[in-house]
């Protein structure tokens, strides 16, 4: 794989953001590019950044071995959300993304080679934005995904939630509530406002009453994960509306080693036409 980091000026966001991509590139000894690669966009969750796919995992060894392209961009703890206090990452991600790695790197951005998966908050806002744009993404996954993020409930319960401080010993519920109420509170307003078009439920209703081709879901989630409970709804709720998906659980938290296990499993479901 060739393999480059850099920043690049965004006109939604305003200013210069980081990115990480990884081509295909025949050197003749381990493998042969004959055929236009396969584009995949990774997002990132939301205590982490565009840099955490390759350096958590091993999707880069994974990607060699299948022509595909993997472009990893940044947005912070946006919610994948045009924010109302921050820059518009939705539309970057969604539109913009595709013609800066287009003109960049030539890359394949037809529906057919273009698609969108993340983990975590990247979960929520992979499936967000393939289902309100499916015209942009053929196939999207999330991996042990946030899907909390946008519905009612949780925006009620993060207006409500007030921070105890900090404890003597680490919390991972408290950090994740804590930072899941800044980054909800920067992007939707300090009345946690609600919006259909950011509750995945409404979105795959909406989505499958628009007629259009839908792309094909993937969804995993560790067993023991904080966000089973909404995973398996969500999965059944796409069942309901007969929305072309797949879902795989295993053992497993919200970790690492999880996403790794997923993205090197299912690594098929996007280079497979």
């Amino acid at each position: 794989m060739a393999y480059f980091k850099g920043d690049v000026y965004s006109y939604e966001l305003g200013k210069m953001t980081p990115l990480e991509v990884y081509l295909p590139y025949d050197d003749k000894k381990r493998f042969l590019v004959n055929k236009p690669a396969t584009t995949l966009v990774l997002l990132h969750g939301l205590g982490g950044n565009y840099s955490y796919w390759g350096r958590f995992t091993s999707v880069e060894r994974y990607a060699q071995n299948y022509n595909l392209a993997l472009v990893m961009p940044d947005a912070e703890m946006s919610m994948y959300a045009d924010m109302k206090y921050g820059q518009n990452y939705e539309k970057y991600i969604a539109f913009e993304l595709k013609e800066i790695i287009n003109n960049l790197f030539k890359m394949e951005t037809d529906r057919e080679h273009y698609y969108i998966a993340g983990l975590s908050m990247g979960g929520y806002g992979a499936l967000k934005i393939a289902l309100k744009y499916p015209d942009i993404f053929g196939k999207c996954g999330s991996f042990s995904g946030a899907l909390m993020i946008g519905t009612k409930k949780n925006l009620y319960e993060l207006s409500n939630w007030i921070d105890p401080g900090v404890s003597n010993e680490y919390c991972e519920e408290y950090e994740i509530k804590k930072a899941l109420q800044k980054g909800c509170m920067a992007a939707y307003g300090e009345s946690f406002t609600f919006k259909e078009d950011e509750d995945l439920f409404c979105l795959a209703k909406k989505a499958k009453h628009s007629k259009k081709n839908l792309p094909k879901i993937l969804m995993t989630c560790g067993t023991e994960d904080f966000v089973y409970d909404i995973n398996k709804k969500y999965v059944d709720y796409l069942k309901e509306l007969d929305i072309d998906r797949e879902f795989h659980e295993w053992p497993g938290i919200h970790d690492w080693k999880f996403w790794d296990e997923s993205i090197r499993d299912y690594i098929n479901f996007f280079v497979n036409n």
